[in-house]
């Protein structure tokens, strides 16, 4: 913003004319390539009644037993305040447990029958779209995107600045 105030005029609107570099935008394209496999997964396991992103925190805390919140975030990389609007939903349909721990502030997860049912419809469905997905880019780009992918996550960990708390 201070950058920003001490554009001339003339300045700013250079920059703007020149816009941004003719490089395609790497959130741009990742956004998009996101927002495009989850349609795709969400729509190969729709008769489940899981969307991709509740399976994947289903099956986190299917695989822990039980777990905190924080704990659960830290694995699967979201933040709390999206994680605890998500769990509020799956608690709601009965999926999931959330119980106070030892210390009030802790909130333990556990998964419900019925959140082990609808894993267990889910996954077949999510084992043959990506069988799909695999077979379609070939085997070796599909581990070289897995990779870069995984190199990309530690790069923007690397970039980002020091949190300030």
């Amino acid at each position: 913003m201070l950058t920003q105030l001490r554009l001339k005029k003339q300045d700013f609107n250079t920059i703007l004319i020149q816009g941004m570099s003719v490089d395609a935008c790497t959130c741009g394209e990742l956004r998009r390539a996101a927002r495009a496999v989850t349609l795709l997964y969400d729509k190969a396991f729709e008769s489940s009644g899981l969307l991709s992103t509740q399976l994947g925190v289903l099956h986190t805390i299917y695989n822990s037993a039980s777990i905190t919140i924080s704990q659960l975030g830290g694995e699967l990389g979201i933040d709390r305040t999206t994680l605890t609007r998500n769990l509020s939903v799956l608690e709601r349909q009965g999926l999931i447990n959330i119980s106070s721990g030892k210390d009030h502030r802790t909130r333990i997860i556990t998964i419900t029958s019925k959140g082990t049912n609808s894993i267990a419809n889910a996954i077949p469905l999510w084992n043959e779209i990506q069988r799909k997905v695999k077979q379609q880019m070939g085997e070796k780009a599909w581990h070289e995107l897995i990779q870069s992918l995984s190199q990309f996550v530690k790069i923007a960990e690397r970039l980002l600045p020091p949190d300030k708390n």
